[in-house]
């Protein structure tokens, strides 16, 4: 990313919100009133409150910290599972090394 003079990195990331965002996402950003989102901050809670309700969040947090490898299921594809969840809700706030304890204690180790 760039820096333009006399622009906060607040005002540059909300400018690159609409090249950000596709289908339902930038739908819903062009429905909003002008001027209805005044920082990053304010930009992420709204986005987050609309695309990952509460209840989804925690649901896909359950799901994670539950996550097992199934019967003969080889370990890159129990690995890319688990990376896929991870993309469906990336603010589940799990800290890495619990990630790795989750990954390892449902791991069938051969």
């Amino acid at each position: 990313m760039f820096r333009i003079l006399n622009l906060s990195e607040n005002a540059t990331k909300l400018r690159f919100i609409p090249f950000a965002l596709k289908d339902k996402a930038k739908k819903w950003l062009n429905w909003l009133p002008n001027n209805s989102i005044g920082t990053w901050t304010e930009f992420i809670e709204i986005f987050l409150k609309k695309f990952f309700p509460m209840n989804k969040t925690a649901r896909i947090r359950q799901e994670i910290n539950r996550f097992r490898q199934q019967t003969g299921e080889p370990f890159w594809k129990y690995l890319e599972r688990f990376k896929d969840l991870l993309t469906q809700c990336p603010h589940h706030a799990i800290y890495k090394w619990r990630l790795c304890q989750i990954l390892y204690e449902g791991a069938e180790l051969q």
